[in-house]
């Protein structure tokens, strides 16, 4: 009997802590999962878009800083949890042609030649996510979703920004629909300690200049219970207009928000 009791004491601690570590994470990083944040609480990056959850179930979501020159808004809506499968679905809508047109001239910051115009650009983004924890304290995501663009008039080929990082999100304004996909697997390290291993790949529907790659690995450290810093690196393929690259980018962001 005093055995019995004391097995079903340890399986409860060791259920206890699995359900607690993985509310660390998806409360702490909920980017990259099918987890919305919980009502009422919020969150935000210097890069990192803004989430506020509405109710538990909706997360409101927009890129603040971006918001003057590229607007932009969406909703992410956890449509089921069962059997520890978390399925969400992303949708949002921006307006490029703001800021296409601020970062067309000529000198130190300017991304495109002035000598082209931008007609009305409205992007529409829709994903679904897919979420499974793995073990006690990690949690393996599946992202897919395609991009596309309503537009007046086609603008230029010719006007694109030729960046790593930049091309690949942009590359549907001007022909063709983004499909898009992506692996994610983060953990902690320690309570206030956690890494996360990515790949994106987005293939762009046309007949060049669309297919391209992602790797990231990134640590976080929660700083306090309302502040944390991540930073890491990105290694982006591409198959670009002026050929293939690839390349090494440093990442870093700041998140704050309501006290976790």
């Amino acid at each position: 009997m005093l055995r019995k009791a004391a097995i079903t004491f340890t399986l409860s601690v060791l259920c206890f802590v699995s359900i607690a570590q993985e509310n660390i994470l998806s409360d702490r990083w909920g980017e990259n999962t099918a987890f919305v944040k919980s009502k009422g609480k919020w969150e935000s990056g210097l890069v990192q878009s803004l989430r506020y959850g509405v109710s538990d179930k909706v997360e409101f979501r927009t890129n603040a800083l971006l918001m003057p020159l590229l607007p932009n808004a969406g909703i992410k809506i956890l449509y089921s949890a069962r059997n520890d499968y978390y399925l969400s679905g992303e949708h949002s809508i921006s307006y490029p042609t703001l800021f296409l047109k601020a970062v067309s001239f000529k000198g130190t910051g300017g991304l495109i030649s002035p000598q082209y115009d931008f007609p009305f650009i409205l992007s529409v983004d829709n994903s679904l996510l897919v979420t499974h924890p793995v073990g006690t304290s990690s949690l393996l995501t599946l992202r897919a979703g395609v991009c596309f663009a309503i537009h007046g008039s086609t603008p230029d080929y010719q006007s694109t920004i030729d960046l790593p990082l930049i091309y690949p999100r942009m590359a549907h304004y001007y022909k063709g629909a983004s499909l898009r996909g992506g692996l994610f697997y983060k953990g902690l390290i320690s309570q206030k300690l956690y890494w996360e291993a990515g790949a994106r790949i987005f293939s762009i529907t046309r007949d060049r200049d669309n297919l391209f790659a992602e790797n990231s690995g990134t640590l976080m450290w929660a700083i306090s219970r309302s502040l944390r810093i991540r930073g890491g690196y990105i290694l982006a393929w591409g198959n670009y207009p002026f050929g293939e690259q690839i390349q090494l980018w440093p990442t870093i962001d700041l998140i704050f928000g309501s006290k976790l």
